[in-house]
């Protein structure tokens, strides 16, 4: 299902909007923005980088706001407190201007190259997203053994108690047709880890097709989930089940 015949009912400058979300990234914010604007300025297309401070206690707003004269396509836009990750790209989305968006991690566990290979697809499905576990992905870095088996674990989960079929919902590496994506997120409720799976569900009440493709993935900064914080993960999971279960009958 498209929506780009209805793309011609709104005013977008931006042809595409790329939204960080960063929390403590001082380590590898200039990096993400050299990286994102050397990728987009070969498409020769209006662009907008909005990085979303999410509460950060480090000098990630202040070295954004200082890398702005250097990358004039950057835009900050700030949480006083941290609202977590979900919130953090709500925000992006809200503001977006382009007509597609696509968010990524400012370590670039994925690189922003990855999205040349996401423009095709986008033209036919209306959100496309990042798998490390299907045919042609490729794990560069991988993560400790006990991450790899909490996330495999996360992941059936998923399927077997949401029933995605997605093979990896939780790929920091989204595209979507904007109008798209100010849907699914303008009443986005789980603003932590799982927010992907929400969108996820969202997505499939509302018959949205959803292309799923290799990328390339290196463990970085933005991989913090503690094991801790299953407990937490398992609760959200069957909040979400319970909410879209009921809104299906």
């Amino acid at each position: 299902m498209s929506i780009l015949p209805h793309l011609a009912t709104l005013i977008l400058s931006m042809e595409y909007s790329i939204i960080v979300p960063a929390y403590n990234e001082e380590q590898s914010i200039e990096n993400a923005l050299n990286r994102i604007a050397e990728v987009f300025d070969t498409l020769q297309k209006p662009y907008e980088i909005l990085v979303i401070d999410d509460g950060s206690t480090d000098a990630t707003a202040t070295l954004t706001s200082n890398l702005v004269s250097k990358y004039p396509t950057t835009k900050l836009l700030r949480h006083e407190i941290n609202k977590g990750k979900g919130e953090a790209v709500k925000t992006g989305v809200s503001a977006a201007k382009g007509v597609y968006t696509v968010f990524l991690d400012a370590d670039l566990a994925t690189e922003p190259s990855t999205f040349l290979s996401f423009i095709p697809a986008l033209k036919d499905h209306p959100i496309v997203i990042g798998s490390r576990k299907i045919r042609d992905a490729r794990i560069a870095k991988p993560q400790p053994w006990y991450r790899h088996v909490f996330g495999n674990t996360f992941n059936a989960i998923i399927r077997h108690t949401l029933d995605l079929e997605y093979t990896d919902t939780q790929c920091g590496f989204k595209a979507f047709q904007t109008p798209v994506a100010k849907e699914l997120f303008q009443n986005l409720e789980t603003t932590g880890w799982t927010f992907d799976v929400e969108i996820l569900l969202k997505a499939k009440q509302k018959q949205y097709s959803v292309k799923e493709l290799p990328v390339t993935w290196k463990n970085g900064s933005m991989s913090r989930v503690k094991l801790s914080e299953a407990p937490q993960i398992l609760k959200e999971i069957l909040a979400l089940k319970k909410r879209y279960q009921s809104t299906n009958k």
